[in-house]
């Protein structure tokens, strides 16, 4: 790897599944208005079309739950030694590190104890104040900063690591959300139907999801539905496990891309636990969480975990305002009666939207990215410094110790 050009600044940025992977070419192509920046690291797709330099694409290698990261812990070691080796050859000023926790703090940890490492910062925060409150601790001691989403996790982080510098940006949803104040509901009842994009989530969630679509269909033939898929992949994947199902009578339309203007046409979501609870809540939608992990994973989670909700409109909320469909109670007979409550009362319905509205307002307007970018760009103009009073401090030593030996 070649030296930095006089007045350059390298940028290392580490995503490492495919939420991560957008949010980290948000940020990017904020960066890259600074012409002298130059962006290395893994990622994915989007992080290498808005200009990084990408070592390895890790958001292919993106699991779910305990069992998947058991299974696969060999191949993570050895991306990991190869990712502290590339970071080593590239010598940025700052690494920043997106979400993906089982992988990124091991990471900030490593890069932490070696001597004269980057500026590590940390874009959205680990779900400490959920789970394992004290790694807060432990980031404190080796992030130079800390990047977070929601804003209750500024006064969370000040009690529990009060040195860590953390910062609210916002959430990035605001930036992508397409203001549709005034788009009215389609006429025909639409309910959209949200699996998650990750594999195992499909697996679990997609064939639940469409066997729900048929029960409801069973009871109101007029309602139609439609999923969304991140890429043309997810959407090969999706009609794969569908034309295993006979569908008779359901109307099922699969969308790539748009999802968010998409959902302000629709009645109601039955979405898998993750972002897309609050895209839909950016909607104003009404939604049934759900969420199916293997029992392992599910059991460790339950004991673990200190909140009582999983959704996070839920815990913006700090009660239930939707309903959550976990494990077992997320079969479609349950799922199916409870959207048909939904969609049968419309008065309270537009209650349930009107409170997922207020927990919307909580994630904050546009301008995460950029707000993210400036912080990340402080973080390199104080590294810069850093390494220049250390040559000078240097310079100085040494032509103080020449003065000496001319003396004797």
């Amino acid at each position: 790897m070649s030296e930095a050009r006089e007045g350059e600044s390298r940028v290392y940025i580490v995503a490492g599944e495919a939420s991560g992977d957008r949010l980290a070419a948000d940020l990017l192509r904020e960066l890259k208005k600074d012409k002298k920046l130059r962006a290395f690291g893994v990622g994915g797709p989007m992080l290498k079309a808005a200009g990084q330099e990408q070592f390895l694409d890790l958001a292919k290698h993106a699991v779910v739950g305990l069992t998947d990261v058991i299974r696969n812990l060999p191949k993570f070691l050895k991306i990991f030694r190869d990712v502290k080796h590339d970071i080593a050859e590239v010598n940025p000023d700052v690494v920043v590190l997106v979400d993906y926790p089982g992988f990124n703090l091991r990471l900030a940890k490593a890069l932490h104890a070696e001597k004269n490492g980057p500026a590590i910062v940390y874009y959205v925060s680990p779900q400490v104040w959920a789970w394992k409150a004290g790694r807060a601790k432990f980031m404190e001691k080796i992030l130079e900063r800390l990047l977070v989403i929601f804003p209750f996790e500024v006064d969370w982080f000040a009690r529990h690591a009060p040195s860590l510098r953390t910062k609210w940006v916002g959430h990035p949803l605001a930036d992508r959300w397409i203001q549709q104040s005034h788009a009215e509901r389609d006429e025909v009842p639409c309910v959209a139907l949200l699996p998650g994009s990750r594999i195992k989530e499909i697996t679990k969630h997609w064939p639940i999801l469409l066997k729900t679509a048929r029960r409801i269909v069973q009871e109101e033939r007029s309602v139609r539905f439609i999923s969304m898929a991140t890429d043309y992949e997810m959407r090969q994947r999706l009609e794969e496990i569908w034309a295993k199902y006979p569908m008779s009578g359901v109307s099922l339309d699969i969308i790539t891309g748009q999802s968010l203007t998409q959902l302000t046409r629709c009645s109601m979501a039955i979405v898998a636990s993750g972002t897309a609870t609050l895209e839909c809540a950016m909607a104003g939608l009404p939604m049934l969480v759900i969420y199916k992990a293997s029992w392992l994973t599910y059991w460790v989670g339950r004991m673990l975990v200190k909140l009582p909700y999983l959704s996070m409109v839920n815990v913006l909320a700090g009660e239930k305002v939707v309903p959550e469909f976990l494990q077992g109670a997320a079969e479609p007979e349950r799922l199916g009666k409870a959207a048909l409550q939904i969609l049968r009362n419309p008065k309270g319905a537009e209650g349930m939207a009107s409170r997922i509205r207020d927990v919307a307002k909580k994630l904050g307007g546009p301008g995460a990215a950029a707000r993210a970018a400036s912080e990340v760009e402080d973080a390199i103009r104080q590294r810069k410094s850093l390494v220049v009073a250390a040559k000078k401090s240097l310079g100085d030593g040494e032509k103080g110790s020449g003065g000496g030996a001319q003396g004797a």
